[in-house]
Parts: structure tokens; sequence; C-alpha cells
């Protein structure tokens, strides 16, 4: 890596700038350049961000994030706020599904219950038993 012209500093230096193919000028220059605008903002957002985020128990994810912060007069962008979250390890806790019960009404009056919820069989093959939904029949 050092034999390439490219990648080599023109200056010496230490072997994890070197490593990056940085001069160690741009290297220090880069170190002591105060952060820029968009970074102090950053940071700005993160500390809202952590505030949101502990108030909720740390419940919410990017999506209601995003929504609060818009709610609070901040100009930020759903994906920035994505990225931000998963730069700084914010993360929601995902909702879980929940089940729907389907309510089971009335039975149609043409079908019959011909077992009555009498499961006990007195000999082998007297009573069949089977899900409904399973069996295909000729009717749908």
């Amino acid at each position: 890596m050092r034999d390439d012209p490219l990648l080599s500093p023109a200056v010496s230096c230490p072997a994890d700038v070197s490593l990056f193919a940085h001069t160690r000028s741009g290297y220090y220059a880069c170190a002591r350049r105060a952060p820029s605008r968009r970074q102090r903002d950053n940071t700005r957002v993160v500390g809202l961000m952590k505030e949101i985020h502990t108030e909720s128990d740390g419940v919410i994810g990017a999506p209601r994030m995003w929504e609060t912060l818009r709610y609070d007069g901040e100009t930020v962008s759903r994906n920035r706020v994505t990225r931000l979250m998963a730069d700084h390890g914010i993360y929601g806790v995902p909702q879980r599904r929940r089940w729907r019960h389907k309510p089971s009404g009335d039975r149609p009056g043409h079908v019959r219950n011909h077992l009555e919820r009498n499961f006990a069989a007195l000999e082998p093959n007297t009573k069949w038993v089977t899900d409904i939904t399973y069996v295909r029949t000729a009717e749908a």
C-alpha cells in the first residue's frame, strides 16, 4: 500500500494516518476544524431525540420521533431522524400485532350439529371430527 503513489502521503506520517491516505497536515487540519453547522444541528437534534425517547420510556421509534420533532417545529427529514437514531443507538420498541377475535355469530339454520358437543366415542369409527375450514367441498 505504501508503494502506490496515489495512496502514499506526501510526508511521512504515523501508520494510522497513512492507512487512510491522508497527509499529516490534512489530518490535523480536519481535527482542529470547528464542527460544521450541520454537525452542530445534528448534535442538537440528537439531544432533543434523547429527551423525547426518555419521556416516552424508550418506546417510540423513528416514524413517531420524526412526527414529534416536526410537531415541535424542527425541520428534519424522516431519513435523517432514522439515521441519527441508528447512529446513536436510539431504538423504539415495535408494537405487537394484536390478535383480533372474530365473532362467531349465529349458526346458519341449515347446518345441524350432529355431535351436540358429545365427543366421547363408545366404539371405534363412530365419530369423526375435522376442521371444516380444511375440508374441501364442491360448494366452495
